[in-house]
């Protein structure tokens, strides 16, 4: 028996001894998703048993057990209760400095996973990023982006700046539940926040002033 034959045989074999495999394993007794939760719970270090509460999330529940399609009176319910979760900076302005919006819609640092009630497990004291590119294009200079979230290039030169749009970016970033329900976009803001009042409004700044590079794409030419 030649080579040839040599390797058919052995294909011909280890298709048949798989021909029989019950393509379903039997993953023995399923848990119930209290049973899940709770080790899920006892699975985690915590300094406070009450910080295992921030894992329940009404909001997500309703998503989850429509499939991300809540009726109209469930709609309107998350829209109200996650619209009292938004703070707006203390001195009432919306809308920041692009320059320093820029350095938080880049910085990827922030909210990583440690002890629970420190920003950063390494550096507590390092002000957190919004890491914007792992899911959207935004500014075209930047080396990568995300195409999970919408392309947000031009952001400020599709959209007039008023008062009205200056609010909705900003409740937008800040808490994007407050505008689409079922958004996979994260919550900004809230009582733990990823970044603070200050930050969003920069951020917003960012993305709608005309001297923004998110607004100056640079033009190419053959």
């Amino acid at each position: 028996m030649n080579k040839k034959h040599y390797l058919t045989l052995a294909l011909a074999l280890a298709m048949a001894g798989t021909a029989h495999a019950d393509p379903t394993p039997d993953w023995g007794d399923k848990i119930s998703e209290k049973e899940f939760l709770e080790a899920a719970k006892r699975s985690f270090y915590l300094n406070d048993p009450k910080e295992f509460d921030r894992l329940r999330d009404e909001t997500l529940e309703v998503c989850n057990a429509t499939k991300n399609r809540p009726s109209a009176e469930q709609t309107k319910a998350i829209l109200e209760r996650e619209q009292k979760t938004i703070v707006y900076p203390k001195d009432g302005k919306l809308y920041g400095d692009w320059k320093k919006g820029k350095i938080v819609v880049e910085d990827a640092h922030g909210g990583r996973i440690g002890y629970p009630g420190f920003a950063d497990a390494d550096n507590p004291k390092h002000p957190n990023g919004a890491n914007c590119y792992a899911c959207h294009a935004i500014d075209p200079n930047f080396p990568q982006a995300g195409n999970m979230g919408p392309p947000l290039t031009n952001y400020g030169k599709l959209r007039p700046k008023t008062d009205a749009m200056v609010k909705y970016t900003y409740d937008k970033v800040y808490n994007s539940k407050a505008t689409n329900p079922c958004s996979l976009m994260p919550r900004y803001g809230g009582p733990k926040h990823l970044i603070t009042p200050e930050q969003v409004a920069d951020v917003v700044a960012f993305l709608l002033d005309p001297d923004s590079p998110v607004n100056n794409p640079p033009v190419t030419t053959k």
